[in-house]
């Protein structure tokens, strides 16, 4: 099984409006896929593949999931080595976190292969008189 850097996201607005932004701060097309009764994005390359949807995951831990909505999970294909798999995962997993956080909209969560957190972000509300 392939190993995954997974970036949980705590929003409000709708999955498309999300795709929409991050096909922008990216530079990137996600396309539609629906398979059986699931659908999701996805964005694939030749070395990554990043999935976006919502998740109906539970919390673990010091993970807390459900409290957020929508799921970006980011696996490497076609790289003969671990070591350049994970090369290749995660730093697209960590640009796309850098990228979303910089936003400053969305409260979120990177972990390691569902297993390990390795970073919180939530973003400053500012308050204007």
């Amino acid at each position: 099984m392939s190993r995954t850097v997974d970036i949980f996201v705590d929003s409000q607005v709708g999955i498309k409006t999300l795709v929409e932004e991050i096909e922008s701060l990216l530079s990137i097309k996600l396309q539609l896929i629906s398979y059986k009764d699931e659908t999701w994005y996805e964005y694939r390359n030749y070395r990554i593949i990043m999935t976006l949807g919502e998740h109906e995951f539970e919390n673990d831990r010091d993970m807390n999931f459900a409290e957020y909505r929508y799921h970006i999970s980011v696996r490497s294909v076609k790289i003969e080595t671990e070591t350049n798999r994970q090369h290749w995962r995660d730093e697209f997993a960590r640009l796309v976190f850098q990228k979303l956080k910089a936003s400053q909209k969305y409260p979120l969560m990177l972990v390691s292969d569902l297993q390990v957190k390795l970073e919180e972000f939530c973003p400053v509300l500012s308050i204007v008189n």
